[in-house]
């Protein structure tokens, strides 16, 4: 199934994961709802796989247990290992087992079926936030390595002149490259620099 492009949510494909054609086909037609936007419907692995690796797939809606598949988590951590992408859970399962699994791939909601339409709608809202942010961070130009040395050494609790010692420049050299990071990556203090540095993954969390 597959729809023109929308302004507000360019190219956005969504790859819905589920073994019953029905349900799959009321799940694109609800989000339709909110705009034109590419569906791809994939019933196993395999086949998500295949539709994952050959499409920029933004979003994923996937059910738990598939027939003659492995389950819709499994798949979407395949998925993720790639690269990330927001997964929304629809499933009847509600065992510890399948909750645990779901969760280790942070997804936007887990729907238990039978689900109502306004719970998908907002669920689907929400992933959309998640997506314009994930690609604003991408946009953001990683630093370079001598400011990631200071970025990390920032994280780390030392000051200006700890700084200039470790790295054998000046403290006034260090506060001048704050003051550009600050400015390059328009935040308003050290805090927020280190946290989009840490949301980001410049550095390792030690």
């Amino acid at each position: 199934m597959t729809s023109q492009e929308n302004t507000s949510t360019k190219d956005l494909h969504i790859l819905i994961i589920e073994d019953e054609i029905l349900v799959a086909e009321n799940i694109a037609k609800i989000l339709s709802k909110q705009g034109d936007f590419i569906f791809s419907i994939a019933a196993n692995e395999k086949d998500a796989l295949k539709i994952f690796k050959n499409n920029p797939v933004k979003l994923i809606v996937s059910d738990i247990h598939l027939n003659n598949s492995a389950d819709g988590t499994c798949i979407v951590k395949k998925i993720q290992s790639e690269h990330w992408v927001p997964v929304i859970y629809i499933s009847a399962y509600t065992d510890k087992s399948f909750l645990d699994s779901a969760l280790e791939t942070e997804p936007v909601v887990y729907l238990v079926k039978p689900f109502l339409e306004r719970q998908l709608l907002v669920a689907f809202s929400i992933a959309l936030n998640k997506i314009e942010k994930f690609e604003m961070d991408n946009a953001v130009a990683k630093p370079s390595g001598r400011e990631l040395q200071i970025i990390a050494l920032l994280t780390r609790g030392f000051n200006s002149r700890d700084i200039g010692n470790i790295l054998f420049l000046s403290e006034h050299t260090i506060k001048t490259q704050r003051k550009n990071l600050l400015k390059k990556f328009d935040v308003a203090s050290t805090y927020e620099l280190i946290a989009l540095a840490a949301r980001l993954k410049w550095v390792k969390n030690e």
